[in-house]
Parts: C-alpha cells; structure tokens; sequence
C-alpha cells in the first residue's frame, strides 16, 4: 500500500537522523553529520513527534519522549537568537500535537516551558512582539519591524495552551495582535501589506500571500474552525480576505492552458508585480498551500465557489512539479506570458505561450523557465492534495501526490536520509544533493504524504486543524 511506502520513508530518513544527528536539530543527509541551526534543542525530533504516533512508530515515539523529558528550554547555544514564529510553529506546536495525540501530561508541561520563555518577546509598547529573543538572557532582540506572517501565525497554538491551561495570559497577548491587525489601516478590505512597524503598529509593503503574509490568512480559518465556529470575527476576516483575493490576486491565463495563477501587489499602485513562485515573495506566486485553505474553507463556511478556485489553482501547483525532468517542483518559475496583457484586459487574464505536444490529446502545458531550480523538500503542495482528496474524494490528488512521492523517493534519497535538491532540472541527483533535510520534511511533507493515503476519517479534518507546521490541534466542542 502507498501509505507504507511513505511510512519506510519516515523509517529510513529516522534511522539516518538518529544514528548520526539524535537529539541535534537537523541531520546533514549527505554528509552523515549535524547541525544546530535551530538553537540546539533537536528540532527535528520534536517536530516528528506527532509522525511517529501518527505512523505508529511506537518505540522511536517513546525514545523520543524521553529525550523531550530532559530537554532545558531555557537554554540555546550562546549567541543564538531563537525566532519566536519559528520556535512556536515546530517546538510549541510540536510539542501540543504530541499531547492532544498521545495525551501525555509530559508533553503539555514541555508546552508551557517554551512558551514561558517566549513570553519576553511580547514586551513591547504596541504589544506586537519582537521577532527573536536570546532565551539565555530572557531578552527579546529590539527590532522595529517584523511581518504579518510571523506574529498573525501565533494565535492557534498559544490559543489552545491557554485553553489547556486555563492562562489566559497565553490568549490575550496573542489575540491582541489580531485585533491590532483586524483594526489596521488597509489599502484593499481584506488584504494585508507585509510588514508592520512595531512601535507604530502601521502596516507597509507589497500584499502578498507568499512569504511574509501566507500563515496569518491560514490563521483565521483555522482559528475559527478551531474554536468551534463560536468567534464570527475569525471568520469574516477570513472571508474579507477570500472575496478580495479571488478579484484582485488571482489572475487567469485566457489560452487553452486555463492555468490559474496568484500574483503579488504593489502596496502603492496596487498593480500586480513581478514573477509567479512557490512560497517565496516574488509576483506570480503558487502559495501551494491556498489550494487547501480555499478547500478546507469551502467546507467549513459552505463556499462552493472557493473549492472550484482551490480545484484550478491546485492544478497550477501540480505542473510545475509534472513539467520538470526529475518530477520534484522547482522553488519559483517564471512563465512566459505577453506583458502587454496585464494592460488590456480587465478580466485578469494573461495569455500564455503553452507546449502543445502533450502525451494526452487536448492537453496544453504552458511554458515557464525556471527562476529559482531547488527543491527543498516542501509540504505545501502535498498538503493541499491530502485537504482536496479528503474533500473532494477524487483519486486524482492522490495520483499526484504518489508522483511527487515517487520523485521524492528517486531523487532526493540518500544512503542515510533524504537530501533537499538544487536543481529539479538535472536528473543526475548525485551532484544535485545539497546535504540538507528541513524538520519540515519529517514533520510536514511525509505525514501529509501518509494523510493521503489513509482513510479519510484517521485524523479527520472534522476533529483536527493543523498548524502551519501539520501539527493536528482538536477542535474544541
């Protein structure tokens, strides 16, 4: 079965992890060492927590609970500056995953240490938090910046500690930076320029569902899903933002590619800019991810409209992993489309130059030249097959994920590991391995990857929201 293909995957890329980097942050897959990139805490570890149990990788799971047992959060390697969005994404919702899981009180004592530690961040006259603390000193590293992605991507995990907990301390300062934000000057309803002043609390910047802006919109569904649909304000922020996204972000190709694309805006002239990308803040952007937050919200907020958007854009996401040579999706491309159209239409339309000698009869691929090549293992094309399968029921999602699984697997597999790729054009994967495996791999790409290929109802969509980082949260009745 596909599932236990993924599951040997989880199996060999643990073994590599724990035989040469157990308890280190990452595992070096080529080079059989280790790093501690993250502060030195075993990142990888606590964000395959929830993995191992999901997988039922009963032994490695109780190991690694031990090893949690005795870590010291109030310490990192000297000098290191701790993210406070990252650390509370892969340590805290790693950490809360395990627990509503396994139910081990272990697990929830663990929550409430690194969350303590953190709290420093939130010292601010704004009450919008520093982007990074130095845990050794307690003190927060003085910025006058930061993102809306980095403090709109805080509220679910902190909000379900405080529930766990009862310490509304937890809730209250995070739910505040989404009143600030709820509040804040905006150019387009619903839409957010990227960056925020932290003394000011005013906002700047391109609008962008890529980088810098993705997990704060993710955020308001999956806030409002999570507290049971009992909190509307979650809600008509997010459908704010949908409304205006489907007219101002998505753009369309008016050729016989019918791709579905989502650009990036100029926070002054409000015109689309640049190219089209994976994650990243250029212009054309596949955010891969939207097409299962559109999905999951379709489904939560009786939005059929939204899963037809998720439906083509899901599709986008899917060539730029189908037209590559080893099958793995590049880090940006850039299509060639007639500039001229952005001008004359007003039906955000682009024509696409297309490759008309496609396998299957009717089927037209546009074409795209490659702006970034690597391929660093992500999730969120993966995420959005599992979300749209388990909505939609259609195998075709899961076809797609078994192709990307299947490249994942011939090029990206190391003797010990898996190696993140620097370039998906060339299939000599030997000479493409660039000696990295993220936590996101272990914590994200393969559990998902499982997901899909599971009954629809093991961790359903109807009992569990996953944080940014796939790590499931019950939904509180």
């Amino acid at each position: 079965m596909r599932k236990h293909a993924v599951k040997d995957a989880m199996k060999h890329a643990w073994r590599g992890y724990s035989a040469y980097a157990y308890g280190k942050d990452e595992v070096l897959p080529v080079t059989k060492g280790w790093n501690s990139k993250w502060g030195g805490w075993g990142v990888t570890l606590i964000d395959s927590l929830d993995t191992l149990y999901i997988m039922g990788m009963k032994s490695e799971f109780k190991r690694a609970r031990n090893f949690v047992a005795d870590i010291d959060f109030t310490k990192t390697i000297e000098g290191h500056h701790t993210s406070v969005f990252e650390t509370t994404i892969r340590v805290l919702g790693g950490l809360l995953g395990a627990y509503e899981l396994s139910g081990d009180e272990l697990f929830l004592k663990k929550a409430v240490e690194i969350a303590d530690v953190l709290m420093p961040s939130f010292h601010t006259s704004s009450g919008i938090p520093y982007p990074y603390i130095d845990i050794n000193s307690q003190s927060p590293i003085d910025s006058n910046s930061t993102n809306i992605a980095e403090i709109g991507t805080l509220q679910l995990e902190f909000h379900k500690l405080s529930f766990l907990t009862k310490n509304l301390d937890y809730y209250e300062k995070t739910e505040l930076i989404i009143d600030i934000l709820e509040k804040s000057k905006k150019p387009i309803k619903g839409l957010y320029p990227i960056l925020v002043d932290i003394n000011t609390k005013e906002l700047s910047g391109k609008i962008s569902v890529g980088a810098r802006g993705d997990s704060f919109y993710e955020y308001l569904l999956k806030l409002y899903i999570m507290h049971g649909k009992n909190k509307n304000k979650y809600r008509e922020m997010y459908e704010e933002f949908v409304d205006s996204f489907s007219q101002h972000i998505v753009y369309r190709s008016n050729d016989d590619s019918k791709m579905a694309f989502m650009v990036e805006l100029d926070g002054e002239t409000l015109e689309p800019i640049g190219i089209m990308e994976h994650l990243y803040p250029k212009t054309f952007v596949i955010a891969c991810f939207m097409p299962g937050l559109l999905a999951l919200g379709s489904k939560e907020l009786n939005r059929p409209k939204d899963l037809e958007l998720a439906k083509d854009l899901m599709k986008t996401c899917y060539y730029t992993y189908k037209m590559m040579p080893t099958g793995l999706g590049p880090e940006s491309i850039e299509f060639e489309f007639d500039t001229s159209t952005l001008k004359t239409t007003n039906k955000k339309t682009i024509r696409l130059n297309v490759n008309k000698n496609s396998s299957k009869k009717g089927e037209f691929e546009p074409s795209f030249s490659i702006h970034k090549p690597e391929y660093i293992l992500r999730p969120e094309t993966v995420e959005s097959l599992m979300i749209l399968y388990r909505i939609t029921e259609n195998e075709i999602y899961q076809e797609w994920g078994w192709e990307i699984f299947s490249a994942i697997e011939k090029y990206t597999k190391t003797p010990i590991a898996y190696s993140a790729y620097d370039n998906v054009a060339n299939t000599n994967k030997i000479n493409s391995w660039s000696n990295s495996m993220e936590s996101f791999f272990l914590g994200e790409t393969l559990k998902y990857l499982y997901l899909l290929f599971s009954p629809v109802d093991y961790i359903s969509l109807d009992k569990y929201v996953f944080n940014t980082e796939a790590h499931p949260l019950k939904i509180i009745k």
